[in-house]
């Protein structure tokens, strides 16, 4: 015997059904049972309900939040806003901070020789009388204001 062909109008596909995981659910405790003998000599035996509790309590007002929680509340974004902006002022300025920093480094580099031409001016004597002593220091610095130039001169008279 001939069967004809089919052709399928749509492609089996199998699709799986979705696993589902069921909560491992507790038993409850077996209910009481007991037995009752009736005038007539019958044996029954029944689940002994419990009362249920009719309790009409009344809910509970809400209570207010205390004051620390509103104002820390109310502070967060007023705070998280201004460290933004201050990182934001800051990532604006770091070239500035940079060259500032520059500038303060040859500032003391200048006063360290100052002081140091200071020092050796006042401890060394010359073996004529009326001898002088100068020393001059130097230092350059280029940064985001221009170029600045300090100039030190110590003269000491014996």
């Amino acid at each position: 015997m001939k069967t004809p062909a089919r052709t399928p109008t749509a492609p089996a596909v199998h699709v799986p059904e979705p696993l589902t995981y069921a909560p491992a659910v507790q038993p409850a405790p077996p209910a009481p049972v007991a037995q009752i003998v009736t005038p007539q000599g019958d044996v029954v035996t029944g689940y002994l309900m419990q009362p249920a509790d009719h309790h009409n309590h009344a809910p509970a007002a809400p209570q207010p939040l205390p004051v620390w929680v509103r104002s820390v509340a109310l502070l967060m974004p007023v705070t998280a806003g201004s460290a933004t902006l201050a990182f934001w002022g800051l990532s604006l300025a770091v070239e500035s901070l940079a060259a500032l920093a520059a500038a303060l480094w040859h500032l003391f580099l200048c006063l360290l020789a100052l002081s140091a031409v200071a020092a050796v001016a006042a401890t060394w004597r010359p073996r004529r009388g009326g001898a002088t002593a100068t020393a001059t220091a130097t230092a350059t610095s280029r940064g985001l204001f221009g170029k600045a130039t300090a100039k030190a001169t110590a003269t000491v008279k014996k």
